[in-house]
């Protein structure tokens, strides 16, 4: 038997199979580097110098390297574009890589250098974000309003839109997407829903009882006794003080939200401290109270003089009101590194660790002003005078007890 030709055979289609592998190899290598722009090494062999291939190569490689330097001067235009933006912008390519991020990005996800270019799902840590890119993938734009966890930083919630972007410069199926910050709007729209139902609240108990009262009153004046008459008089009187304080604290707080009308008067701080205790040494003394004023600081904050009567008031009758067994309330101001130190501090029986972050929030109240019948507004103010000023109030234990309201005026505000 001839083995030849059978040779031959074989010989022939082991050289096609290597021909048609050299020249798939060089067709891969060109699609990868001209639809995808990755570099690597230009194929070469002698089939390749056999078939003159080689000079048709190295032009797909000077094309590919001239259209990438076209891609990054685009993207270099683009970064410059969006680095004065406050808003955060990104881009995200077909393999989920960060592809670009402008500084308010950096910021709002404190990203590293290294980050460029990685996978964008550890960088975020956000489902609803991931959802988000798939969503535009699919429809070709986007929005949605997402909660970014960035522990250990504040999570903050962004107002999210994103579209399609071009594919010169980021490739095919890339996607931008703009992250307006609206952590800020959240926390109002939350404030805003507290305020309505704590007012809704606050206003309708005071209106109940003076109803029902003056309901009684009117029906069976004529058959109650004077004992019962002056015991109804009495409860709508306190409900009527009750609801005039939480309007005044109301028109108090709207007043200093707004910040107009404020007319800063040297040494008007003081001159109210001096004034109002004057006029809560009868009440302090019905109370058992002592009422001690200490003056040391410099005259030389200027301050609102109806917004300082305002602070002193407050704080005094949250010491009154609220300090369980207190003996002594003391006032007392002081020069500090960053202006005027104003103090008040009472030997009641303080307030738990848990209540003290929130003493200042609007219509807060701890179980005991709870009882006390407080509108939760007072310190609410306190802190909204101060901050009118440029100055801030924070509250903390008082040692052996107590607690101790310490704010602080810059000087010259």
């Amino acid at each position: 038997m001839n083995w030849l030709p059978w040779i031959l055979l074989v010989a022939l289609v082991a050289l096609a199979a290597w021909c048609f592998n050299e020249l798939g190899r060089c067709l891969t290598w060109a699609r990868r580097v001209l639809l995808r722009g990755e570099p690597s090494t230009r194929p070469d062999g002698w089939l390749v110098r056999q078939l003159g291939l080689d000079e048709l190569l190295r032009s797909v490689e000077a094309r590919s390297s001239g259209e990438g330097e076209i891609r990054a001067a685009a993207a270099r235009r683009i970064e410059a574009l969006l680095a004065p933006l406050t808003d955060a912008v990104l881009v995200v390519d077909a393999q989920d890589r960060l592809r670009l991020a402008n500084p308010a990005t950096v910021a709002l996800f404190g990203l590293q250098p290294e980050d460029a270019g990685g996978a964008i799902v550890p960088l975020v840590r956000s489902a609803d974000f991931i959802e988000l890119i798939g969503e535009v993938r699919r429809a070709g734009d986007a929005q949605a309003t997402i909660l970014l966890n960035r522990a250990p930083l504040a999570d903050v919630w962004v107002q999210a839109a994103g579209a399609r972007t071009d594919p010169e410069a980021f490739g095919e199926r890339a996607a931008i997407f703009v992250l307006t910050d609206v952590t800020a709007l959240k926390r109002l729209q939350a404030m805003e829903r507290d305020f309505v139902t704590n007012v809704s609240h606050d206003l309708r108990t005071p209106v109940t009882i003076l109803r029902g009262y003056a309901e009684t009153l009117a029906d069976d004046h004529a058959t109650m006794s004077a004992e019962d008459r002056t015991r109804f008089v009495q409860k709508i009187v306190s409900s009527v003080g009750r609801l005039q304080a939480l309007v005044e604290g109301l028109l108090a707080l709207a007043s200093l939200e707004s910040g107009q009308g404020a007319q800063r008067e040297t040494g008007a701080l003081h001159r109210a401290a001096r004034e109002v205790c004057e006029e809560y040494q009868p009440q302090c003394r019905a109370a058992g109270v002592a009422l001690e004023l200490s003056l040391h600081a410099a005259e030389d904050v200027a301050t609102d003089p109806v917004q300082s009567r305002r602070l002193i008031q407050n704080l005094i009758d949250n010491a009154l009101a609220h300090a369980a067994g207190a003996t002594r309330i003391a006032i007392t101001t002081s020069d500090g590194p960053n202006g005027v130190i104003l103090r008040v501090t009472d030997d009641g029986a303080g307030v738990s660790p848990a209540d003290l972050p929130r003493l200042f929030d609007r219509f807060y109240r701890t179980d005991k002003s709870r009882r006390a019948g407080g509108s939760g507004l007072g310190l609410s103010i306190v802190r909204q005078v101060a901050e009118l000023h440029g100055g801030t109030a924070v509250a903390e234990p008082a040692r052996p007890k107590g607690l101790q309201i310490t704010v602080t005026l810059p000087t010259g505000s």
